[in-house]
């Protein structure tokens, strides 16, 4: 286990805590259950990305991701079938 899968255990774990038994808790100007599921969506978050990371997917930024999508990317194949249909 890494160190950013012990970060986000950890930061579940006090969410589910903050969320259950501290809800109406006031920490400053936080309350702590919408402060405690905030923090359990931050450790799931970041479990999901070890886990992928962990899979072998290489991580792509939100612009690449969209840009394959729409069909810009060089790595969608979807440029090179249009491209061999107007060559008909």
């Amino acid at each position: 286990m890494g160190f950013k899968t012990i970060i986000g255990l950890a930061l579940v774990a006090a969410g589910a805590i903050l969320s259950i038994f501290f809800w109406d808790l006031e920490f400053y100007w936080f309350q702590g259950g919408p402060l405690g599921l905030l923090l359990i969506l931050i450790g799931v978050l970041d479990l999901g990305d070890e886990f992928r990371r962990s899979r072998g997917h290489k991580p792509k930024s939100l612009f690449e991701d969209i840009k394959d999508d729409i069909g810009f990317g060089g790595r969608s194949s979807g440029s090179g079938d249009r491209r061999d249909d107007r060559d008909r």
